[in-house]
């Protein structure tokens, strides 16, 4: 056989776990170090960012003047009906007091996928240093 016979060749060799943790723990007692999310503001956030550019596409798609018809029909009822679903979310958020943006679209925030505010001050602190100072006239 030649070398083309073998490339379009595929042999199902199935899949299985090779142990029964699905990420083995190196050095810490917990198997997953994910960041922790809260499980209703957290899918919140998520629903609203969504809905949020599901809309704008759709209005995108409504005012492309090249689009046919029929696609920019169902592209308006789409943004319609995905800017009710995200002001029913944006109210959600406001009952659940999470925070919002500070810039537009000023979309409910989940604060727990934000990193640790020690973090972002130590890495300001690093890049702040003086020896990171571009000098005037520098591109760098």
């Amino acid at each position: 056989m030649s070398k083309s016979v073998f490339g379009e060749i595929a042999i199902p060799v199935g899949s299985q776990f090779l142990s029964e943790f699905d990420r083995v723990p190196y050095g810490c007692k917990k198997v997953s170090v994910d960041v922790p999310h809260n499980k209703i503001t957290g899918p919140v956030a998520d629903l609203t960012r969504n809905l949020y550019f599901t809309r704008r596409v759709a209005e995108d798609m409504m005012h492309t003047p090249k689009m046919d018809p029929k696609v920019r029909h169902y592209a308006a009822d789409t943004a319609n009906y995905a800017h009710d679903l995200e002001f029913f979310a944006r109210q959600l958020g406001l009952a659940f007091k999470m925070p919002t943006g500070v810039y537009a679209p000023y979309l409910p925030l989940d604060m727990d996928a934000m990193p640790d505010p020690a973090l972002i001050a130590s890495l300001f602190a690093v890049s702040a240093a003086p020896g990171n100072i571009p000098r005037p006239g520098s591109f760098l």
